[in-house]
């Protein structure tokens, strides 16, 4: 049996730009998160996904693995307690 995670990843609007929302994803890996994260109709919004390098990875054993929803990106660093 497969341990579920929750990872939270960074949504890009443009390349260069700072990320505007976080998705929050549970999955067995880093890799089968951002394969759902770019599977979701959302993601062609993005022209960029990636892990999140501030969170904390952990287990998720009572969600189901696919995408949990969005949080506006700045009250994501609110939540985990970054200026």
């Amino acid at each position: 049996m497969e341990v579920t995670r929750l990872y939270a990843l960074d949504c890009y609007p443009d390349k260069d730009a700072n990320p505007s929302v976080v998705m929050i994803v549970a999955a067995a890996t880093e890799g089968a998160a951002v394969q759902l994260a770019f599977d979701h109709p959302n993601a062609v919004q993005y022209e960029a996904i990636a892990l999140n390098p501030k969170q904390k990875i952990r287990r998720a054993d009572s969600l189901k693995p696919g995408i949990q929803g969005f949080v506006e990106w700045r009250a994501f660093k609110s939540l985990i307690g970054k200026d």
